[in-house]
């Protein structure tokens, strides 16, 4: 079973290695609860405030437990004009689950894209949306 302090022994206590062990621990556990990041500032060294800090800039390290199902939508500009707004609307008010806004994936010619449980979906559309969620639900 791995743990935290199994995750922090990969990584040597240098302040360079704080993003790459908040990464391996978010996508270990899920998410890095206050526990976990106080173990990870005396770790390395630093205050637990900079271990959020810094996991809080990324968007692939979550700091809240996250749902069984995890639902995130590119909100930038690209997918915003072709309709990403439509589709958190309709994911909010149709199925009634919250969807989180995420920044740009590099994926701009292939959106709106969309992230259900780590599995990426691009050119949604509505009719694809109501497919796509039926796998899940």
């Amino acid at each position: 079973m791995q743990t935290i302090q199994k995750i922090l022994l990969e990584f040597e206590p240098k302040v360079e290695n704080l993003l790459p062990a908040l990464k391996k621990t978010s996508a270990t556990f899920g998410y890095v609860s206050e526990e976990d990041a106080q173990k990870i500032a005396g770790y390395f060294s630093i205050p637990q405030s900079k271990v959020f800090e810094t996991a809080s800039f990324y968007d692939l390290v979550k700091t809240k437990k996250q749902p069984q199902i995890l639902i995130q939508v590119c909100s930038s500009a690209n997918c915003a004009v072709n309709n990403s707004f439509e589709i958190i609307r309709e994911i909010e008010n149709s199925f009634k689950i919250k969807a989180e806004e995420i920044s740009c994936l590099g994926k701009c010619g292939e959106g709106p894209i969309m992230i259900v449980n780590g599995k990426i979906y691009e050119k949604v559309n509505l009719s694809k949306l109501r497919d796509i969620l039926e796998e899940y639900l």
